[in-house]
């Protein structure tokens, strides 16, 4: 690798390691064939392209997230680990790459698929583009990208995070075009190897429209960029393709199977330790199936809106709560469902009830240990179930912000419905996902019995907007923090959430934003120091207001 590349991958393989650390993935279809070793000559894109959709899973780097957002948190709170302290929170140089991670594979399929005339290739590169380097601006703002794996350039310059923002709107409408003209039967192995969407034109083409539309939105509280994103929204329009739509999910399956490699997801978070056993981190010295417990934060709101996702976003309790046993602090009902507090140590010795087996875990990971089916229910379907990249969900709650923001039409209260509705069916509270009328008629009976709730009916809040983004955070539970991080920032830290309960926090507040990588102040120090004194707490992502 080219010491530009080197550098690069040190500053934004590592940002992401506040909540987790992999081992390098092999992930390729071939596991013998790593692309960083291979010649021009033997590296063809149907080998690269299957492990570069598998690092852009959308909860690979995200679980200091979960906990920041309130979603998950270590069932006891170790004090002082640099995610509950806000110290010190910058990309790690030894860490292992990570999805968020613009890795240099990506510019070789790119280039590549050019050389060889495989267009649909060489739009899916550039849509991968798109998706992975917004990840790292939306978490860093500036960051190197115009000399990002030039081989001659050995201290790459950083480009503004807006900018980069605008180039990627460009990849994404020269990735619609490729695709939309690809002749599949010039593109070597595609539907093997587009582990997504195995070819389907269809179903890239609303893909990429799905993620313009998060970039925009991304964006859409800055007034300056209204004509921009005006323009950018009747390109979306003038296409046609419209949107991923209900149960479309861009996910990713490999070949997951009981046998052999299980779901990501599945075998990091799921609390059935006899397959899944999760990820050690050593940034904050645990493993990920003890971070992945109810934060009360999420879990109060669940419970204060009689919400039935509840069960289905955490799983209840292996032992319940004997009567009279001692508390580190009050829990509302039902007791079946109880979680911790993010940051607090709880002293497993004075209070003995607060122990992993007396908390939630993620929902479904202790009911749903085979295979997917049609009955399985919550986050963690099974085994072998696929992992998201961008969900029906998040396409169903970005199109009814840009109705009501009067972006596309259609009514507003309809796409709230509709958005909401789908995280039911996503969750399949219906218990049959072949019957998705089932999942609709437990919103129904629960919508209807909350017609007072500010913080559910349509008709009872005063604030159309803050209940669409506060419904938009309770389906984002465990789903996608990095996205429910990013609507915190940019809509003024709404909903409302707690700071970590460490006391040894530096600040009082949820970061805005993480540091850059201590490396990259030693090996490319004149243009990091360009970018001025970080401060986490203050500095802003160029989309914030």
């Amino acid at each position: 690798m080219h010491r530009t590349s080197k550098i690069f991958v040190y500053l934004f393989g590592g940002l992401l390691t506040l909540g987790s650390q992999t081992s390098c993935k092999k992930g390729w279809l071939d596991v013998n064939y790593n692309p960083r070793d291979l010649t021009d000559n033997s590296a063809t894109p149907d080998l690269i392209l299957a492990g570069q959709l598998e690092n852009c899973i959308a909860n690979r780097q995200a679980r200091f997230a979960m906990q920041w957002m309130g979603y998950w948190c270590h069932y006891q709170g170790p004090m002082g680990i640099d995610v509950q302290t806000y110290y010190h929170i910058d990309a790690h140089p030894n860490s292992a790459l990570f999805s968020a991670t613009p890795a240099p594979e990506i510019f070789y399929l790119e280039q590549k698929s050019r050389q060889l005339g495989e267009t649909f290739y060489e739009g899916i590169a550039k849509v991968l583009r798109a998706y992975q380097w917004a990840r790292c601006v939306d978490v860093v703002n500036n960051m190197p990208y115009t000399d990002a794996y030039d081989a001659k350039v050995l201290q790459p310059r950083y480009d503004d995070g807006k900018a980069i923002y605008e180039d990627l709107i460009r990849q994404l409408d020269s990735a619609m075009t490729m695709i939309r003209n690809a002749d599949v039967n010039k593109n070597n192995k595609l539907s093997v190897s587009d582990i997504m969407f195995h070819g389907d034109k269809l179903k890239w083409q609303r893909f990429i429209n799905t993620l313009k539309l998060r970039l925009l939105v991304h964006q859409a509280n800055r007034p300056d960029r209204a004509a921009y994103i005006a323009t950018a929204i009747q390109t979306i329009k003038d296409e046609g393709s419209g949107f991923l739509g209900s149960g479309e999910d861009a996910s990713v399956n490999p070949g997951y199977s009981i046998q052999k490699k299980l779901s990501w997801y599945f075998g990091h978070y799921s609390n059935n330790n006899q397959w899944g056993g999760g990820d050690y981190d050593a940034e904050t010295q645990v493993q990920s199936n003890q971070v992945s417990h109810a934060n009360v934060v999420a879990m109060n709101f669940l419970k204060a809106d009689h919400d039935p996702r509840l069960g289905l976003f955490y799983d209840s309790v292996q032992s319940p709560l004997p009567p009279s046993a001692p508390e580190p602090f009050a829990q509302p009902n039902p007791q079946e469902f109880r979680g911790s507090i993010f940051g607090k140590f709880v002293d497993y010795i004075n209070y003995p009830y607060q122990e992993s087996f007396n908390l939630s875990c993620i929902g479904g990971g202790s009911k749903n240990n085979d295979v997917v089916s049609p009955f399985a229910q919550g986050l963690i379907k099974g085994r072998d179930m696929s992992d998201w990249v961008m969900t029906s969900v998040e396409s169903f709650f970005l199109q009814a912000e840009a109705i009501q923001r009067g972006w596309l039409p259609g009514d507003p209260e309809q796409a709230y419905l509709a958005a909401v509705k789908e995280s039911f069916r996503w969750l399949n509270a219906g218990g049959n996902s072949t019957m998705p009328a089932l999942s609709d008629a437990v919103f129904d009976t629960w919508y209807a019995s909350e017609s007072a709730n500010t913080n559910v009916s349509w008709a009872a809040a005063p604030d159309k907007y803050k209940l669409l983004m506060y419904q938009k955070y309770m389906a984002f539970n465990g789903i996608e923090p990095l996205e429910t991080w990013t609507d915190y920032r940019r809509n003024g830290r709404y909903p409302d959430l707690p700071a970590s309960a460490d006391p040894a926090r530096v600040g009082n507040t949820i970061p805005n934003r993480l540091e850059y990588d201590a490396n990259e102040y030693l090996v490319n120090a004149e243009h990091v120091n360009a970018q001025g004194k970080i401060d986490v707490f203050t500095g802003k992502i160029w989309w914030m207001p």
